[in-house]
């Protein structure tokens, strides 16, 4: 029997409510499987239940409505936002995306439903392309977002970045530096310099985030993408049958906190040539 009024909750929960991504990226996973080319949405009654569950547990973290999902192709989307801010009060509703298909439009709905972050990576054609702020201001221009907020432009861990904040808002448009940032994803990639790197500092993402695909599987961390068949042992439990408090508080998921602290990969090798360098990795 789970002690819930002594769990230690994620500060992030990754939720993906939708499957399909618009983008085939050499960096992502998707880039060399198909698994995300068709839509498919997570059941409503088991997003509902994960998202009332949160709630009841007291969730006041970052909720995302994505992992290696497009989820502004997602049409149910504002819905989901809506939900989780009348169900998990204290949750920060936040998405990710490649603002592809992001106007100034269903910028207003998305805020309007109550989203607290949006971050839009504006990825290149090729991993070698620096950064650009020119990249980020034609993007905004286009979006008719150029004047939404009082963009400040400045560095940041992923490449250079727009930043804007308003009432309680705040959204980042990255321009990102993919070569010297970006991860393997576990080995699922096999295209990026990174996978000549090991990987000798401690984790901490499977105590800081839960990542729950379109399917109601809860993973090891947000790096795992069960489709690749070397990653279908980082797989905790399906919340169809399970609570979200039983698999996070799971045996397996113990196991990988102590180890991945510890900086030790003897229970999950895709980790030692991960290099993620998120605060939540670091001690």
């Amino acid at each position: 029997m789970i002690d819930t009024a002594r769990l230690v909750l994620p500060r992030y929960v990754e939720v993906e409510t939708s499957r399909r991504c618009n983008r085939a990226c050499a960096w992502c996973p998707n880039g060399e499987h198909s698994a995300r080319r068709r839509q498919e949405v997570m059941d409503w009654e088991l997003f509902r239940r994960v998202v009332d569950e949160l709630g009841g547990l007291g969730f006041a973290g970052f909720l995302a409505f994505h992992n290696y999902n497009e989820p502004l192709l997602n049409r149910r989307l504002l819905d989901e936002i809506r939900y989780v801010r009348a169900r998990v009060p204290g949750a920060r509703p936040a998405v990710y995306s490649n603002g592809d298909v992001l106007d100034c439009a269903l910028f207003e709905r998305l805020v309007a439903a109550g989203v607290a972050y949006v971050r839009v990576t504006r990825y290149p054609r090729r991993a070698d392309t620096p950064p650009s702020y020119d990249v980020i201001k034609t993007w905004l221009d286009r979006a008719g977002l150029i004047d939404a907020l009082g963009w400040r432009f400045q560095p940041v861990r992923q490449g250079l970045a727009a930043l804007g904040e308003a009432d309680g808002l705040r959204v980042e448009v990255i321009s990102p530096a993919i070569v010297d940032v970006y991860n393997n994803r576990g080995g699922s990639v096999s295209t990026l310099p990174v996978l000549a790197r090991q990987r000798t500092d401690p984790c901490l993402m499977t105590a800081t985030s839960a990542v729950i695909d379109y399917r109601g599987r809860m993973k090891m961390c947000c790096c795992v993408y069960p489709e690749a068949s070397a990653h279908a042992g980082y797989v905790i439990g399906d919340l169809r049958t399970a609570t979200f408090a039983e698999l996070w508080d799971s045996a397996q998921m113990r196991a990988y906190r102590a180890a991945h602290a510890r900086a030790d990969w003897s229970l999950s090798p895709a980790c030692a040539t991960c290099v993620q360098p998120l605060p939540e990795t670091r001690r």
